[in-house]
């Protein structure tokens, strides 16, 4: 019985570090907004995006043509996914779910994404419209790194374009009051862009009473509805 009994106890100990690393995680569970909605990344350190030539012409193409109403370079306006990190940031909630083993993102009810803890970045994936995620912990910081992205979606409202060898990293730190979170995204994209470059957006948590909305992309009804 004496050694069953010290037996357990080893047991327990071993196991404190474990829980106490797990207690030092912050808990994002629950549902977020960008606040303010800013609509566009602004690099962190006060410069230009370092757009390269053929990009920039890109990017310019698509401000113009917004002006004056024109989103068809837009996949979202086709109810295609917005792809990363635009959808983090448009003017709508969206969840996040907090596992051991997985990080989920919901943004109403378009395609959730999903970051794999303890996973490496696969070399060869194909190319999804959100990407492919792995997730790990820096102390109380979730880091994100994301590769392997369609290059029809943009990175933000405003029309930033990326190409497919879009490496974005996303670091996410809680506020103290446990009710704001600030998310820094590097974008490295040596195809779009001279250098890699940096961004940080603030978020808001929604009360827990908050219930995620319901929404149906409705784009394309008016062409693909059958006839009375």
């Amino acid at each position: 019985m004496k050694t069953q009994s010290l037996l357990t106890a080893a047991i327990a100990l071993a196991a404190l570090p474990a829980l106490a690393q797990a207690a030092a995680h912050p808990d994002f569970t629950g549902a977020w907004m960008a606040a303010p909605y800013i609509g566009a990344l602004k690099p962190a350190d006060g410069k230009p995006v370092p757009l390269k030539p053929e990009a920039k012409a890109v990017y310019d193409q698509h401000r113009a043509a917004a002006a004056k109403g024109d989103k068809s370079w837009d996949s979202a306006s086709e109810c295609l996914p917005e792809g990363l990190p635009r959808l983090m940031m448009v003017n709508e909630p969206f969840e996040i779910l907090q596992r051991d083993k997985e990080i989920a993102f919901v943004a109403q009810n378009r395609v959730p994404w999903r970051a794999y803890v303890g996973e490496q970045l696969p070399t060869d994936a194909d190319p999804f419209y959100m990407g492919y995620s792995v997730a790990k912990w820096d102390g109380a910081t979730l880091v994100i790194d994301s590769s392997g992205f369609r290059d029809v979606t943009v990175l933000d409202d405003k029309g930033l374009p990326h190409s497919e060898q879009l490496h974005l990293t996303q670091k996410f730190h809680m506020g103290k009051d446990g009710k704001t979170m600030t998310v820094r995204y590097t974008i490295d994209d040596p195809t779009d862009y001279t250098r890699p470059w940096s961004a940080t957006v603030s978020f808001v948590r929604k009360p827990a009473s908050f219930q995620m909305p319901e929404e149906v992309c409705a784009a394309k009804l008016a062409t693909t509805a059958p006839k009375r």
